[in-house]
C-alpha cells in the first residue's frame, strides 16, 4: 500500500468524525443564541417532563424525574407527601390527573408526554388510594422501568428536526461504507485474508447500536462486542504491514466514534423547540441570578412561588444553588406536605 492511497484513506476516515463534530457544534451554538427573555417561572402548561425533554434534549435522565413529578402532583393537589421512617414517603392520592382543557391542541410531544405521566400516576395508586416509597411490589419498578423507557422513546423521537435525524442517520451510513471501504483497499493491497478479520469489528460496531441499553444487556455488550469486535481488529493489525495498520486503526476508531457515540450528541432542533429552550433557560438563569429582594418580592405576590416552581428546579439541577437563598426567606410549609420538605426532599 503506498503512501498517497495511505493518506487518502486517513483523511476519508477521519472527514466523517469532524463533520459530525462541526453538526454538533452548530447544534450547540444554535442553544446559545436561543432567545432568553427574563421569565419567572417555566413556560406555561409544560409539566417537569416536557421541561426535562426540551431543556435537555439529547443529554438527558428519565429517572430524575421520579422526584419532580411527586412535587408537581403534590403541589397540583392530586397527592399528599408524608414521611415515613419505615416505608419512606407515603403518597396518598387525593384525586385522579385532570386532563387539560387544551389536551388535543397539545403538540404532540407534549401530549405523549401526558399520557406517560398519566400512565405512571395510574400503576402507582393502581387499586389503592395510599403508596409507600420503600416498601413497593415489584409491580412498582416494572412502573418506573415503562416510565423511562417511554420517557426516553418521546425524547429521541421528537428531540430534532427531520434534518437533523437525516444527519445523523447519513453519518451513520458514511461511518460504515468508510470502514468498508478502506478495508477493500487495504485487501486488494495482497493482503487479503488479514483484511478478512475487518469483518467483525465493523459488524460489532453497527450491532452495538441495536442492542438496548438496559438491564444486563446493557451492561454486557461493552465487553461482549469488544471482545466479538476487539479480538480480531488486533490480530488483523499484528498480521498486516505497519502503513497498513495505522490506517485501518485510524479508520476504524474513527468510524466507532462517529457511530456510536458523535453522530448521537448532534442536537439540532426545531424554532419552536429553540424558542421554548430559550424560555427554559431564562427562568434558570433568573434563579441563579436573582436578588433575594426579587425572590421576596414574588413570594409576596405568590406565597406559593417557591412550591410551584420547586419541581423544575429538580429538574434543572438548582436546588443546592439555591438553598442559601430560600433559607433566608420565611416561607410557610404546603399543606401537602407532612414533615421536613426542605431536608427530605427539597434539597
Amino acid at each position: 500500500m503506498n503512501v498517497a492511497l495511505a493518506v487518502f484513506c486517513i483523511v476519508l476516515g477521519i472527514s466523517v468524525p469532524i463533520t459530525a463534530v462541526v453538526f454538533i457544534i452548530i447544534g450547540r451554538v444554535r442553544l446559545a443564541r436561543a432567545l432568553k427573555p427574563v421569565e419567572f417561572y417555566p413556560p406555561r402548561g409544560y409539566s417537569p417532563i416536557d421541561v426535562w425533554m426540551r431543556y435537555y434534549g439529547i443529554n438527558m435522565t428519565a429517572h430524575d424525574l421520579i422526584n419532580p413529578l411527586m412535587l408537581y402532583w403534590a403541589d397540583k393537589g392530586y397527592i399528599t407527601i408524608e414521611e415515613d421512617g419505615k416505608r419512606g414517603l407515603k403518597l396518598t392520592k387525593l384525586k385522579t390527573i385532570e386532563i387539560p382543557d387544551d389536551l388535543y391542541d397539545m403538540p404532540e410531544p407534549q401530549l405523549r408526554n401526558f399520557e406517560i405521566e398519566t400512565a405512571l400516576f395510574d400503576g402507582l395508586f393502581n387499586n389503592r388510594k395510599v403508596f409507600y416509597t420503600l416498601a413497593a411490589d415489584s409491580s412498582y419498578n416494572d412502573d418506573i422501568k415503562k416510565f423511562v423507557t417511554d420517557c426516553k422513546n418521546n425524547a429521541k423521537e421528537h428531540r430534532m428536526t427531520k434534518r437533523g435525524k437525516l444527519v445523523s442517520r447519513i453519518l451513520a451510513v458514511l461511518a460504515v461504507a468508510v470502514s468498508v471501504i478502506t478495508t477493500i483497499i487495504v485487501g486488494v493491497s495482497g493482503i487479503g485474508p488479514a483484511a478478512l478479520m475487518m469483518i467483525f469489528p465493523i459488524v460489532g460496531m453497527v450491532m452495538f447500536n441495536f442492542v438496548p441499553n438496559e438491564d444486563i444487556a446493557g451492561v454486557l455488550r461493552y465487553p461482549f462486542f469488544l471482545l466479538w469486535g476487539g479480538a480480531p481488529f488486533g490480530v488483523a493489525l499484528s498480521t498486516v504491514p505497519p502503513i497498513c495498520a495505522v490506517v485501518l486503526g485510524i479508520v476504524i476508531v474513527s468510524s466507532v466514534l462517529t457511530l456510536n457515540l458523535l453522530r448521537k450528541k448532534i442536537d439540532l432542533r426545531s424554532k419552536e423547540n429553540l424558542r421554548v429552550y430559550g424560555e427554559i433557560q431564562a427562568f434558570k438563569t433568573f434563579l441563579l441570578h436573582a436578588e433575594l429582594d426579587r425572590l421576596e418580592t414574588l413570594v409576596e405576590d405568590n406565597p406559593n412561588y417557591f412550591y410551584d416552581i420547586l419541581p423544575y428546579c429538580y429538574v434543572l439541577k438548582i436546588t443546592e444553588k439555591l438553598r442559601p437563598k430560600f433559607d433566608r426567606i420565611t416561607l410557610d410549609g404546603p399543606s401537602w406536605y407532612l414533615g421536613d420538605l426542605r431536608n427530605t426532599l427539597m434539597f
